[in-house]
């Protein structure tokens, strides 16, 4: 690979990688507000699909849950979710 390649991936995964994690974390609040209703959660998701979504955010939910700060931020992201959604 050319030194100019080289130096055009590396640019482009110092931007792209650094966007992928800000917007996974911040996916949390549709996907708890799509999942979550006011009689609960959704009927039409199977448990498999839950058990993935909770694999999937299980780094999130490990951050959140020992941080009480994050815990209060995160509380609120998803019940404004839940509420436009």
């Amino acid at each position: 690979m050319s030194e100019n390649k080289r130096s055009i991936l590396m640019r482009f995964l110092s931007g792209a990688l650094p966007l992928l994690l800000v917007l996974y974390v911040l996916s949390v609040g549709p996907v708890s507000g799509y999942l979550i209703t006011s009689n609960g959660l959704r009927d039409d998701v199977s448990s498999e699909t839950l058990g993935r979504i909770e694999s999937f955010y299980a780094p999130v939910t490990w951050a959140v849950n020992n941080n009480d700060f994050l815990l209060s931020i995160a509380v609120k992201y998803v019940e404004f979710w839940e509420d436009i959604l």
